[in-house]
């Protein structure tokens, strides 16, 4: 599966080919994990206990506030995460404002 990591605040994203098991989701960001849906087709995974854990911040993300952690970006078909097209990810470069790497 293709996706987009981030580590905390000023790093670029990083384009990686993952497959995408809870337990490698779970180490990527360093715990339990939570799916934030961003947009209908696209989601942030992230630290569940992130801001209680005291995780640096990631990026600000209106709706929630501050997200905090390695952030792994995916997409979904509503069912399931799916690998993130070549739209999708200048979506998410654009938003998060830093290039992909």
């Amino acid at each position: 599966m293709r996706v987009l990591v981030r580590e905390p605040i000023d790093q670029p994203l990083q384009l990686k080919e993952i497959e995408g098991t809870i337990p490698e989701l779970q180490e990527l960001v360093g715990g339990f994990i939570e799916i934030i849906r961003m947009t209908e087709d696209i989601c942030c995974i992230c630290n569940e206990e992130g801001t209680s854990q005291g995780l640096e911040k990631n990026f600000y993300y209106d709706p929630l506030g501050w997200i905090t952690g390695t952030c792994i970006f995916t997409s979904t078909d509503n069912q399931e995460l799916t690998s993130l097209t070549d739209e999708q990810i200048g979506h998410i470069s654009e938003y998060i404002g830093f290039p992909v790497v």
